[in-house]
């Protein structure tokens, strides 16, 4: 049976269904209750991986939800040792996804802090629109460069792409955008063959129903097999790596910092 939602305020109280708009939750608020979360478990000897999730409008709830429920589940495995997911939009405010449901976000741009695992999901602008944004596309690479880790999801793998991180990389993206993205960034190794690439401390996927996959892989590779079993058992999910068609790049982990 899937863990009962016991911060279930700290979930819910960011996605809200469209037309919700009353008592808003502030960016400040949301953001303090979890800075006092993670100083209560740090003061009790636990660690807390930060995953910040950048988001702007159009957002696909798909990319930005399934990643962020898998992390935001490790809580249940072990509260003092787990990964705090949050929201980063543009202005600190909410955005509404593709799809129409309201975001609120934990923090904007300007005030997030560096985050251990940074996710970028796709949006409805992730091949134009958001590689335009120069605010946007400013924060990726400096929140990229600063991350252990970096997830992205569908075509998230587009602006990761244009800061450059990837280049001399392996990568994967959604299966209908593979060409355009080895068009766009000829020193990127688009696969289309798997479903999740990892390369050094880059991970990319095809996104859509497989969004899920990602955190998982990296939540196998963080803890272990007994770990991620609990998760995906919590979540109902039928995950099992060696079934799982993907390709982890050989590299130097101290080649990516």
């Amino acid at each position: 049976m899937r863990a009962p939602r016991i911060r279930f305020a700290l979930v819910l109280g960011l996605i809200a269904s469209v037309g919700c708009a009353s008592d808003p939750h502030p960016a400040a608020d949301l953001a303090a209750a979890v800075e006092s979360r993670i100083a209560e478990v740090e003061a009790a000897g636990g660690t807390v991986r930060l995953a910040a999730f950048v988001v702007t409008d159009g957002v696909f709830n798909s990319e930005l939800m399934a990643p962020y429920d898998v992390l935001h589940h490790t809580v249940f495995r072990d509260s003092l040792d787990y990964v705090e997911p949050v929201v980063v939009s543009p202005d600190g405010g909410p955005v509404t996804t593709f799809e129409g449901l309201r975001v609120d976000a934990h923090y904007s741009f300007a005030t997030a802090p560096r985050a251990d695992i940074l996710v970028i999901p796709s949006t409805d602008g992730s091949l134009d629109r958001d590689l335009d944004d120069d605010a946007y596309m400013s924060y990726v690479p400096h929140a990229a460069e600063a991350a252990e880790w970096v997830l992205t999801v569908c075509d998230g793998a587009f602006p990761l792409a244009a800061t450059g991180l990837l280049d001399g990389r392996v990568a994967t993206t959604f299966p209908a955008d593979r060409a355009a993205m080895a068009e766009r960034f000829p020193e990127v190794d688009v696969r289309d063959d798997v479903r999740l690439v990892v390369d050094g401390t880059y991970i990319t996927s095809v996104g859509g129903g497989m969004s899920y996959e990602p955190a998982f892989w990296l939540v196998e590779h963080l803890w272990g097999a007994e770990r991620v079993e609990g998760n995906a058992e919590g979540l109902v999910w039928p995950w099992d790596l060696a079934t799982l068609p993907h390709l982890v790049v050989d590299r130097d982990p101290g080649a990516d910092r």
